[in-house]
């Protein structure tokens, strides 16, 4: 019998400790990519293709991705804190091993093992935080998580690369078993235990539940739509105005911040019952979409300003992907409240498999269509996801402020 929830009394108090998930959820998402610029380092040192070494970033993300609602399962019922701090000091020693490890395959299994461990980590801060925190609350508490992995990105992965520069590309994996030990330590000091849930394997049943799989079908498409252009951005700036290499780089920071606008009109919409108006946001992306697609076909060519049209719409569609991921969070707690810790893993892996299915989709429509095929894909996936978005509104009026 699982033990009543705290009172709202208790809950306000707790629900000051929630900023410290943040820095689980930018441990693990830095150390996803943090290799990312050192490709030609690592293929170089251990004798392998670059086309390989992209490989350890691709191990990480599916092992993630397909493990993350089973594990999440296995675990329910473990105290949160101790498994927050047990996972990120595996995580730790795991990129310790990588950074000292000569075989390309030992490589590939301990970032295989790394997927695993951080599939753990990102679902259990994010509903350790729905948990400490009372319902009005909840959308900010989940933005705070969903906000760790932001700064991964503007800050986690460049200080990586720092430390690559500095100390090869074994650097950055010391880089981040260091975070993840002090992520680890942080927990340990400042967060109160939280109960494990009662669920078990059972909580996998709630997977099948209708709401729950129109609410993670909207994150598959929606995030997948998004990445069929951030997994090009850089030939897609070149075709607009030219630029390459570093310069790129301003556009990318972009998508940063788009999620530091998106994130916090997504906590507000959940504590706000607005999920009902979700539609909104992918239907604002479609329509990005096909302005990106206008921009890649030439419609702005010769012009000065294309530039910043093309900035405008990927900041745009980033901050409507962004402001989603509190707001289905948020209705998948409401939702299944009794196994938070399940349902939350598979919508992270609804994100990771999305991605790479965005990307894997904006492959192939370059080859149909060109560089403009991107667009065209992201503009269906999103368009898909509005359409599931509106059949949830219509089949769940009941769920109205889940």
């Amino acid at each position: 019998m699982s033990a009543s929830p705290p009172p709202a009394k208790a809950l306000a108090g707790r629900s000051s400790r929630v900023p410290v998930l943040a820095a689980a959820s930018f441990a693990t998402s830095t150390q996803t990519f943090v290799v990312s610029g050192l490709l030609n380092e690592m293929a170089s040192d251990l004798s392998i293709s670059v086309a390989q070494a992209g490989q350890v970033t691709t191990v990480f993300a599916m092992a993630f991705g397909l493990s993350a609602p089973f594990l999440a399962a296995l675990t329910a019922r473990w105290p949160r804190r101790r498994l927050l701090v047990g996972m990120l000091c595996l995580l730790a020693l795991l990129n310790g091993l990588i950074a000292i490890t000569h075989s390309f395959a030992a490589l590939m299994g301990l970032r295989l093992l790394c997927g695993m461990a951080a599939g753990m980590v990102v679902p259990a801060a994010a509903a350790t935080a729905a948990g400490l925190s009372t319902p009005e609350h909840r959308g900010r508490a989940l933005a705070t998580v969903v906000a760790g992995s932001t700064c991964a990105f503007l800050f986690g992965v460049p200080l990586g690369s720092l430390a690559g520069e500095v100390f090869g590309w074994r650097g950055a994996f010391g880089l981040a078993a260091l975070l993840a030990l002090g992520a680890a330590l942080a927990i340990r000091l400042l967060l109160p235990e939280v109960a494990g849930e009662h669920s078990g394997l059972r909580g996998l049943g709630n997977l099948m539940r209708t709401g729950v799989r129109k609410t993670l079908a909207i994150t598959f498409l929606a995030f997948g739509a998004s990445f069929c252009t951030s997994a090009f951005i850089g030939p897609a700036v070149n075709r607009v105005s030219g630029l390459t290499g570093g310069q790129v780089g301003l556009m990318q920071a972009l998508i940063g911040a788009a999620s530091f606008a998106g994130i916090p009109l997504g906590a507000w919409m959940a504590d706000h019952g607005a999920v009902r108006k979700l539609w909104l946001l992918p239907a604002v992306m479609v329509l990005a979409a096909v302005a990106h697609y206008a921009l890649l076909s030439g419609a702005a060519d010769g012009m000065a300003s294309a530039i910043l049209f093309q900035g405008a719409v990927i900041l745009v569609a980033g901050a409507c992907a962004f402001a989603l991921s509190p707001l289905l969070q948020a209705r998948l707690v409401a939702l299944v409240p009794e196994a938070r810790n399940v349902v939350l893993a598979a919508n992270s892996s609804a994100m990771f498999l999305g991605q790479a299915t965005g990307a894997l989709l904006a492959g192939i429509a370059i080859t149909a269509l060109g560089i403009q095929g991107i667009a065209a894909a992201g503009a269906a996936m999103a368009f898909v996801a509005c359409l599931v978005a509106v059949w949830m509104n219509l089949g769940g009026r009941s769920t109205g402020r889940a």
